[in-house]
């Protein structure tokens, strides 16, 4: 949580070091927009080392929709001991300059196998993962519009905050133009524009091309 106006942060950031130990890695150097394709023949599980990544799949429209979005230590792909939940192929797409571990994904699941700490640690991050896509699914579906961008931000501020170097609050790590932030949520741009520049009349925001800069991040959370 982000009681006292803390910022939150992902249990993944802490524990990136950990995955390092247990078994080899591939690193990933990617520029924006680069992206890696994932499917269920792809036994290959991934970690967000610097930047964020869109995961992102193409409907039967031919319109490109986000999943989720994932910052440093956010886990996609084959991930180790659980099931394939999503059988579509989807895209990781690079948010920014981007820096993604490749894992074997056998070779991940016999190294986790007689580490319980780490076992725990799995646990723990895919608990909070699926609580971001259970509040993704939220978005979508049952809130308003100007509570659904709320959320978007206070989950992007999870995974890359820091103190905003213009002012009070924190600026978002990440570039998103109202364009993707539409994409992300389901909505017309025209709508996200016009609701956060309701955000910046009430100071709860301020953005320039390059950040956005939550100004109050608890007003945000229970707009």
């Amino acid at each position: 949580g982000c009681a006292h106006m803390d910022l939150p942060q992902a249990p993944a950031q802490r524990t990136l070091s950990i995955w390092k130990q247990l078994c080899s890695f591939r690193r990933h150097t990617l520029k924006h927009g680069a992206e890696i394709h994932l499917s269920s023949t792809n036994m290959k599980f991934y970690i967000v080392d610097k930047g964020f990544v869109r995961l992102t799949s193409i409907q039967l429209d031919g319109k490109r929709v986000t999943r989720m979005i994932l910052g440093k230590g956010g886990m996609f792909g084959q991930l180790p001991f659980v099931p394939s939940l999503f059988r579509t192929d989807e895209d990781a797409l690079a948010n920014g300059p981007t820096c993604v571990l490749e894992f074997d994904f056998v070779s991940m699941e016999e190294a986790l196998g007689d580490n319980t700490a780490a076992q725990r640690l799995l646990v723990e991050l895919l608990g909070a993962q699926l609580q971001m896509l259970s509040r993704r699914l939220q978005w979508q579906q049952t809130n308003p519009l100007d509570k659904r961008i709320a959320l978007v931000l206070y989950d992007l501020l999870c995974f890359g905050g820091r103190p905003c170097p213009h002012g009070p609050g924190y600026a978002v790590d990440i570039r998103v133009t109202h364009e993707e932030l539409a994409e992300i949520i389901g909505a017309a741009r025209p709508t996200v524009s016009a609701i956060l520049s309701i955000f910046h009349q009430e100071q709860l925001i301020s953005s320039t091309r390059a950040f956005i800069c939550v100004r109050n991040l608890e007003r945000l959370k229970h707009r």
